[in-house]
């Protein structure tokens, strides 16, 4: 997938490096998610990542959860390249899926999974596939599983919505200025304010920040078939949303 921009491997490294720069809210967001599984009792059997990219976050779950396998679902073969080194330690225990989260990937799952969870994919997403997204996480599910989506999303305050990306484009600067991102992601990170900040209410399309607030999201949720939902965690324009499947077969 060469047109893909996360599909170049040392743009795919240099994200893996800077994450915590680039993002103000990564290991609060995946605390949250370790916490949140740990809550459901979803540490025993298959998880999935659906958009896991370079698997930092499979990693901490492999680790916190020992009785768990890992599955990280991603189109960028590049991404997915630094994932499998990541997990290597892990055996068995940890494997890759090159797969748009817009297609059928439920499909090649080896069984349904206890768990899917998500960080800064799905809202890549347009309205659309998102909701098919969470219908497939449903139907995938094992009865009693559990759908977290760590994701961005927007605040149903235009005021506040643009305030919170201002505050993250200056964030990103300060990071830049600091010399914590090279050139090659600094750029990137340009083009990004270009398109969200210069641009702001330019109309989106699948692959930019489809930002969606929380209900509309939680409404896809229930669409799908999830009996409870709800945004157990929520920090500026960051959530994590959770769907739980009845524990009853479908």
């Amino acid at each position: 997938m060469p047109e893909y921009r996360w599909n170049q491997t040392d743009l795919a490294e240099e994200f893996d490096r800077a994450a915590e720069y680039i993002h103000p809210q990564y290991l609060a967001v995946q605390d949250a998610i370790l916490d949140l599984l740990a809550e459901a009792g979803a540490t025993r059997g298959l998880i999935v990542d659906a958009g896991g990219g370079s698997g930092r976050l499979a990693q901490r779950i492999l680790e916190q959860c020992p009785a768990s396998r890992l599955l990280v679902v991603d189109q960028s073969v590049a991404f997915l390249e630094i994932a499998a080194r990541r997990m290597a330690p892990f055996g068995a225990r940890g494997g890759v899926l090159t797969a748009r989260l817009q297609e059928g990937w439920t499909s090649q799952l080896p069984e349904p999974p206890v768990a899917i969870v998500s960080m800064s994919a799905i809202h890549h997403l347009d309205p659309g596939e998102k909701r098919d997204c969470y219908a497939r996480c449903f139907r995938a599910l094992a009865p009693g599983g559990v759908l977290l989506n760590g994701d961005e999303v927007r605040d149903p305050i235009p005021a506040a919505y643009r305030q919170h990306m201002l505050n993250w484009s200056t964030w990103k600067n300060e990071q830049i200025a600091a010399g914590r991102l090279s050139e090659a992601m600094a750029e990137n990170w340009r083009r990004w304010e270009e398109r969200n900040i210069v641009h702001f209410d330019a109309p989106r399309k699948s692959g930019d920040d489809c930002h969606e607030t929380i209900e509309a999201q939680l409404g896809y949720f229930r669409e799908a078939g999830f009996t409870h939902v709800d945004a157990p965690w929520v920090r500026a324009m960051w959530a994590v949303l959770r769907g739980v499947k009845s524990g009853a077969e479908e």
